[in-house]
């Protein structure tokens, strides 16, 4: 009996462990509490001591500061739009050699018709007919780059190439040579006058039909802006102010109603 008794507190030992291993396990079960216990503790004072901001109040401020800001400057924008407005009104409103006071046109026929036509005053015009570039210097047009360099204009505008349609035998590329020789000579004669070069106006069907030379003008205003584009001075494009109406009996010259909106391409093109 004594025997079994012994066996039976062995299997208790076995299934239970001693007092000591019990001890361990919950030392270890009550240390891993309070660790549990201060590690949330340290959680939560982080927490009191770092509140985290409620922004939104802040974002409502900014988005009405953005607001705010965009609409300040939409108003400049539409003060500056308006003054632009008015300054371009007064602009257009002053008297055309008022507004050419310090500039020149130099060119042909063509160009004889701004004071011809009573548009802008001759003293603001240098012009020949038959002028060329093509043959600059048998035409007369270096002659009128020299009296150009007396006067020391601050802009220069160019009208040539309706004669050079049959001087350079409606070769654009001759053409072109000869006008960038021409640009060359001005620019050395007055380099700090600002030179605008208008380009070729197209001629009416019936010019064409006469001469088929008169239809390589748009390959004539290609090459054209290209050197302008090269010799860094600024091409006027007037195509779009020629009508049909407006042609003379040759088919090349134009009429009076084409020379105000010449005078003001050209106006804009200079900001005068």
């Amino acid at each position: 009996m004594k025997e079994k008794s012994v066996i039976v507190k062995d299997k208790n030992k076995k299934t239970w462990g001693s007092g000591e291993e019990q001890d361990k396990v919950l030392r270890m079960a009550v240390t891993t509490v309070i660790i549990l216990l201060i590690a949330g503790g340290i959680i939560i004072a982080v927490k009191l001591m770092n509140p985290r901001e409620d922004i939104t109040e802040g974002t409502k401020k900014l988005e009405e500061l953005e607001k705010a800001d965009l609409k300040a400057a939409e108003n400049k924008i539409e003060e500056l739009e308006k003054a632009e407005r008015a300054a371009d009104e007064e602009r257009k409103s002053r008297p055309v050699n008022e507004r050419f006071a310090n500039s020149l046109v130099l060119g042909d026929s063509i160009t004889q018709g701004l004071y011809e036509f009573g548009v802008m005053d001759q003293s603001l015009v240098i012009a020949e007919k038959g002028a060329e570039v093509t043959r600059a210097e048998d035409t007369g047009t270096l002659d009128m780059i020299r009296k150009a360099q007396e006067a020391k204009p601050q802009n220069l505008f160019l009208t040539f190439g309706m004669n050079d349609v049959e001087a350079a035998r409606g070769d654009a590329a001759v053409f072109a040579e000869g006008y960038g020789k021409v640009l060359d000579e001005i620019k050395a004669a007055m380099p700090d006058t600002k030179v605008y070069v208008n380009c070729v106006l197209p001629a009416s069907r019936k010019a064409v039909d006469n001469n088929e030379w008169y239809g390589n003008i748009p390959e004539y205003n290609k090459k054209l802006k290209e050197i302008c584009e090269e010799k860094d001075v600024i091409f006027i494009d007037n195509t779009g102010l020629v009508k049909e109406e407006y042609y003379a009996d040759d088919g090349i010259h134009q009429a009076p109603d084409y020379y105000p909106g010449w005078v003001e391409n050209m106006a804009e093109a200079a900001d005068l």
